[in-house]
């Protein structure tokens, strides 16, 4: 964890990524699905309008010698399927880029299978509640 002093917080090592897929929400849940590293922990498409699905996986990562933790926001949209990525690292002083690496392998992953290039992707270091408005509402 890295200490801002002008806000006293400790900045955890987590990371948030954003982008919006075009293509289908049930395409992007398949994927997701068979994805052990993201939903290998829990996966479930909620009954809402619109639809809604939530995933939480893990990997190890040999440079931070720990395990991240991922968790995943599908949204269905009428032009494309939004995608939320959170990944974080803990306990760690410092995960050496682990977890945004992470959050990228993950849409990485994701657009590779479904052959499409994101649009409007925000990357979020040092991910945190205060800056949760950043990938969206």
């Amino acid at each position: 964890m890295l200490f801002n002093a002008s806000s006293l917080v400790m900045l955890v090592p987590a990371h948030g990524l954003r982008a919006l897929l075009p293509v289908g929400f049930d395409a992007v849940v398949d994927v997701l699905r068979n994805d052990k590293h993201a939903s290998g922990i829990y996966f479930a498409v909620l009954n809402t309008r619109p639809r809604v699905a939530v995933a939480v996986g893990e990997e190890f990562y040999l440079m931070s010698f720990n395990r991240i933790s991922a968790f995943i926001v599908v949204i269905e949209g009428e032009d494309a399927t939004e995608l939320r990525v959170i990944t974080h690292t803990y306990p760690a002083l410092s995960d050496l880029g682990a977890s945004r690496s992470y959050a990228w392998e993950i849409l990485s992953a994701v657009i590779g299978r479904l052959g499409v290039r994101p649009v409007n992707v925000v990357d979020v270091d040092y991910m945190d509640s205060s800056k949760s408005s950043q990938l969206g509402s």
